[in-house]
């Protein structure tokens, strides 16, 4: 295994340390929980991605990971990474937090740039995402407001597993400061 696959997965156990520790943080876990997800520099498959198998949960107010990081862990979220990697390949890292219009707010007033996605049954997700494109540049953060059968979901991108992270520390701490 190369250095920078020891690297993604350090990554990982940091990011999840810090949401794990965070007192806010499980607020914006959505109901199907969820998977932070880095990928390798040279990520070609969701095998070069890896995640948290089983997802992370919430248990009594503190978010748990049931398992260390692992490669291909994770196939959707990992999708989407790759999908977003095709037009920004500096973003390696992702997590979805749950929808709420005022995390969306939160997040806007944080300077980040946030884009709804609109996803039409059949549609492929690179054409998604480049439907979403302002002046040529994708945005950092993509919501979708979910629909039938589909919860909302906000879809935060970074560089790295842990700037992912301090991200939704920092909205989290907000969102829960508005409650």
């Amino acid at each position: 295994m190369n250095t920078d696959r020891y690297y993604v997965l350090g990554q990982l156990v940091a990011a999840v340390t810090m949401l794990r520790e965070s007192k806010t943080a499980y607020m914006l876990l959505p109901e199907i929980r969820s998977n932070p997800v880095m990928a390798c520099e040279d990520a070609e498959t969701t095998q070069d991605v890896a995640g948290i198998p089983g997802r992370l949960t919430e248990v009594f107010g503190t978010i748990t990971a049931p398992a260390y990081p692992a490669w291909g862990a994770s196939r959707y979220t990992a999708l989407i990474l790759l999908a977003v990697r095709k037009i920004r390949h500096s973003v390696r890292a992702t997590m979805e937090i749950k929808y709420d219009p005022k995390i969306v707010k939160i997040i806007e007033d944080l300077g980040i740039s946030i884009v709804r996605m609109d996803i039409e049954k059949g549609a492929a997700l690179d054409a998604v995402l480049k439907n979403t494109m302002r002046d040529g540049v994708l945005a950092d953060v993509f919501y979708t407001e979910g629909g039938f059968a589909r919860e909302g979901a906000i879809i935060i991108t970074d560089t790295e597993a842990v700037r992912v992270a301090e991200t939704v520390i920092r909205t989290a701490d907000l969102y829960a400061a508005e409650k």
